[in-house]
Order: structure tokens, then C-alpha cells, then sequence
């Protein structure tokens, strides 16, 4: 147990590192950080495909990292926020489309063929099933991670402090979680989704959260690091407040969406990329839903 536990931590802290390097170098250009999000895209695509090829499912990642890719460059060249809502929409409607016009081709070659399944019920139930778990994966979890791209290309100081409080919020969640539930993790929360989470876990976590985003503050308006001192104090608390409290719970419900999915296919991790910490998307699942959060509320609240 201590091996285990000495190899998360030493793994966390890699990726802690590795992670922090990116967001400092935003301050050099916006398009390091694009990148970082880029390698944790594709990584994520390349673990849901794997993990729905384990139940019999096809995912058409080719046209994910395509919609993957045209959401980074909208989000570099689009200025006009309002537009890039509008582009993500038609993205998703020319990949929609796309897949349909695929699925069709691909049934009438195989009825000609000969080999398309004369049953009907079993027809039914197949039938454009690519389309489906391709726009499931684009969904969750290319659109979700996407709006670290969003933040990215926020306005310089809200962007940067919209980034850095996503990961504090989201690692702080999981670090408090994960040793509150070792140390007082009796009674579990949702054992049928996740046997390992526990309810004092759950309130570990959003301490943890609230922790995060409240650091993130002071530090943010004590030091002038950002332009916070340009925005109304009651704004500035109120929008660090609710990513903190909700922040912390949408992270967590994050991590159940994620286990509940890993159960329905079979899988412990989606990959074992990071020893103790699975793959890319273990390491995202509660991150890229506190990040739309994150994004939201600031565009409400401070842009």
C-alpha cells in the first residue's frame, strides 16, 4: 500500500510539473498551452476509442482528431468569442452529417455485398452505431476539454486566472479527496459507480476545491499578479466563490461520469499510462468539466 502510494505521489508530482510548465509558458505564447490541450486530446480520443472497441463499438477517431484539430485552430483564429459557439456548432453538424453519409455508404456497400445482418431487430439495433459513439466521444470528451482552448483565448488576465484555477480546483478536489477517503473512508458514497469513493471523500473533495479556488484568489488579488483590482470586489469573490463550491462538486461528479463509463466497458483505467493515475483521461475526467464551468461563470461574471 505505501509502494502504491509513494508511486502516485511521485507520478502526481510528474504531472504537476509537467503540467505547470505549460501554463507558465502561456506567458510566451497562448500556442503552448493549445499544444498541452492538443496531446491531451488526441491521448483522450485514442483511450475512448479503446474503450469502446472493448464492447464491440467503433468510434471513427480519424474524423475526432479532425474535429479535435479544426476546434484548436477556430479557438487560435476566431477572436470574436460569440463566433466561436457558432463554428463549434457547425463543426459538430458537418461531423454529424459526415458520420450519417459514412454509415450509409458503408450499409449499402455491405447489403450488396451480402454481408449486412438480414435480422432486423439485430439491424435496428446497430445500425449507425458508429454515428453514435462518435458523437458520444465528441461530446465527452473532445467538446469538454475543448474549453481549455476557450480559456485559453479569453481575455490575457482572465484566460490565464480561469486556467489556473480549473487545475487548482480540480487537483486540490482530487488530492483531498483521495487522502480524506483513505484516512476517515467508511462509509462509501455511490459504491455501484465507484466502490472506492467514499462520503467523507466526497467532503474532502470540496474542501479540497473550495481551498484551491480560494488560494487562487488571494494570491490573484493580494499580489496584483492579475488585473483583479480592475474588476468589482463583490464579482471577483462571487465568481471564485461558486467555482470553488460547484467547481468542486461538478469535478467529482466528473470522476463518477468517468467510472460509471470505465464500469459499463469493463475497464479499471482507460490506460496505464501514468503509473498509479491511468491515462488521459482518468487524469481529466473531473478537470474538463470544472474547466467549462470555470469558463462559464468568468464570461459571466468578469469578462
Amino acid at each position: 500500500m505505501k509502494k502504491v502510494m509513494l508511486t502516485r505521489i511521485i507520478t502526481g508530482a510528474f504531472i504537476l510539473l509537467f503540467t505547470v510548465a505549460f501554463v507558465l509558458l502561456k506567458q510566451v505564447s497562448p500556442l503552448f498551452f493549445d499544444a498541452f490541450v492538443l496531446i491531451i486530446s488526441v491521448g483522450a480520443i485514442y483511450e475512448i476509442n479503446k474503450a469502446y472497441k472493448n464492447v464491440g463499438k467503433k468510434v471513427n477517431w480519424i474524423l475526432l482528431i479532425f474535429a479535435t484539430l479544426s476546434m484548436c485552430l477556430i479557438n487560435i483564429f476566431v477572436e470574436d468569442v460569440s463566433r466561436v459557439f457558432i463554428y463549434d456548432i457547425l463543426l459538430a453538424m458537418i461531423l454529424f452529417v459526415a458520420l450519417m453519409l459514412i454509415d450509409i455508404i458503408v450499409f449499402a456497400v455491405n447489403r450488396k455485398n451480402g454481408t449486412t445482418e438480414p435480422d432486423a431487430s439485430v439491424l435496428n439495433s446497430t445500425l449507425f452505431d458508429q454515428t453514435k459513439f462518435t458523437m458520444m466521444s465528441f461530446a465527452y470528451p473532445v467538446l469538454l476539454i475543448s474549453s481549455l482552448y476557450m480559456l485559453n483565448h479569453l481575455p490575457y488576465d482572465i484566460g490565464y486566472m480561469g486556467i489556473i484555477v480549473s487545475f487548482a480546483v480540480s487537483m486540490l478536489t482530487d488530492t483531498c479527496a483521495l487522502f480524506v477517503g483513505v484516512a476517515c473512508g467508511k462509509r462509501k458514497f455511490v459504491p455501484e459507480v465507484s466502490p472506492k469513493k467514499s462520503v467523507a471523500g466526497v467532503v474532502g473533495g470540496l474542501i479540497g476545491g473550495v481551498i484551491g479556488a480560494g488560494l487562487c484568489f488571494v494570491i490573484f488579488y493580494f499580489t496584483n499578479w492579475f488585473a483583479l483590482d480592475g474588476i468589482s470586489l463583490l464579482k471577483s469573490i462571487s465568481a471564485f466563490a461558486i467555482v470553488g463550491v460547484i467547481g468542486s462538486f461538478i469535478n467529482q461528479l466528473g470522476d463518477l461520469v468517468s467510472s460509471a463509463l470505465k464500469r459499463k466497458v469493463g475497464l479499471k483505467d482507460f490506460a496505464h499510462i501514468f503509473p498509479e493515475h491511468g491515462g488521459f483521461m482518468d487524469r481529466v475526467d473531473g478537470l474538463m468539466f470544472v474547466s467549462t464551468f470555470v469558463y462559464v461563470i468568468f464570461s459571466l461574471l468578469l469578462v
